[in-house]
């Protein structure tokens, strides 16, 4: 009986050590997946990065009000703003906005800036050109920074959508 004990012991911890390899596998798994699921469905409003100025015809007849919000991600201390709260713009025009961000603390931080766009299924219509959160941030001790997003939205966007909120996070990268 001490023997067959020992069998069932040995076999639940080799049965819970393959569990944990495979909830391991599937924590990894689930960042590519997630990207995935929201290329697909339009969730999380996360815009894609292109560096090319996209060349649409303006839509004079048509005006869009364009928020700006900006947040920060849990520990990053820094203060960040959006220097206009909201603007009205026309589907393909160009508009470059500007932000403000200041280092808080006392030491070098780098941050990086994800941005985002509601409602969800618009964010195929709004392209990044140009914004400061394709590449890391480097903060110095104090440091003020003004940086600047260049973005349009294509003409081709739904006449119901009136409104869209453009919002950045940054996220303290320092290692």
């Amino acid at each position: 009986m001490n023997v067959d004990l020992e069998q069932r012991n040995k076999k639940t911890v080799r049965a819970l050590v393959i569990l944990v390899f495979v909830m391991f596998l599937f924590a990894v798994a689930l960042i590519p997946l997630y990207d995935i699921l929201c290329e697909i469905t339009g969730i999380n409003g996360k815009t894609k990065q292109e560096s090319a100025v996209l060349d649409y015809k303006i839509d004079t007849q048509r005006e869009i009000t364009l928020e700006f919000i900006t947040s920060l991600g849990a520990g990053t201390d820094l203060a960040f703003k959006a220097d206009k709260y909201e603007i009205k713009v026309h589907p393909g025009e160009v508009v470059t906005m500007s932000f403000t961000a200041s280092n808080k603390t006392d030491q070098r931080m780098t941050a990086k800036a994800n941005p985002s766009v509601t409602p969800g299924p618009s964010v195929g219509y709004v392209k990044n050109t140009e914004c400061f959160c394709f590449d890391t941030q480097v903060f110095e001790a104090g440091e003020t920074k003004h940086l600047e997003v260049q973005l349009v939205i294509n003409p081709t966007l739904p006449e119901h959508y009136k409104r869209l909120t453009f919002g950045l996070t940054f996220f303290d990268t320092t290692n």
